[in-house]
């Protein structure tokens, strides 16, 4: 399931790649599949070793078109190297990127704003490591579906590594342009996971278990691979979606 559309977002091979609070590598690994040099990078151990697992695997399985083997913690990343890195898996803060200036082609930074204690340093860092030309995706939930969600649960605020702030999409546009990042998109996405989040803070936000929980999950598989569920969820986008995405282009 992916919340950045990599057709606009216009990534070609062998360009390098950043994937910002990669969570379980589902953005990483659209990267690898067209052939980047991706780095996946995240604070959450657990989520960093599934990345890696599935990063790997696909690689192994020869089906990014990139290079077989994983590189050293440290690894150059510079496009003259002869055997460059299909892929490095790195725990970091994106407060303190440890990249130098403008390495990267394409910057992914989904559902992690909301995260951050301070989205303006964030934001700075992103702009620093990617190249003159380059392009920035960024996505956070809309102000719409966060109301809706505290409304229908205390805790989904309160709990600990949750979201700390809402976004309107001018405060998004307004950030993104004061540190030079030009907006030449925006798209909605996510609907279904509108209402999947608003059942689960009516029913148990934590209550993994709970029937009606578990039935609408399963529906929410289903969407990934059913054209015509896929479809309505397009019309949902723009009623009730959940996230709205950023495409910026650095001068």
């Amino acid at each position: 399931m992916l919340t950045i559309d990599f057709e606009r977002f216009r990534v070609a091979p062998w360009m390098t790649a950043l994937d910002i609070g990669c969570g379980r590598g589902r953005h990483s690994l659209e990267y690898l599949r067209r052939g980047c040099r991706t780095v996946a990078m995240d604070l959450a151990p657990d989520d960093l070793r599934y990345s890696r697992y599935l990063l790997a695997s696909m690689v192994r399985d020869a089906r990014a078109g990139a290079a077989a083997d994983a590189p050293a913690p440290g690894a150059s990343l510079d496009r003259s190297a002869s055997a460059p890195p299909a892929f490095l898996v790195l725990r970091a803060d994106a407060l303190r990127l440890p990249f130098g200036t403008e390495r990267f082609d394409r910057v992914i930074c989904s559902e992690v704003l909301e995260h951050v204690p301070d989205p303006r340093r964030a934001i700075a860092e992103l702009g620093r490591v990617l190249r003159p030309g380059g392009l920035m995706a960024a996505s956070v939930p809309t102000p719409f579906t966060e109301w809706a969600f505290r409304f229908a649960s205390d805790d989904y605020f309160n709990t600990p590594g949750g979201h700390v702030r809402i976004f309107t999409a001018r405060r998004l546009f307004d950030l993104l342009e004061s540190e030079g990042l030009r907006v030449v998109d925006l798209h909605f996405e996510h609907a279904f996971h509108s209402l999947y989040w608003w059942v689960r803070g009516v029913c148990g936000l934590h209550d993994e278990a709970h029937p009606a929980i578990r039935h609408f999950r399963m529906v929410l598989t289903h969407v990934m691979f059913s054209r015509p569920l896929s479809r309505v969820e397009g019309w949902c986008n723009h009623v009730f979606p959940k996230s709205m995405v950023f495409y910026a282009r650095k001068a």
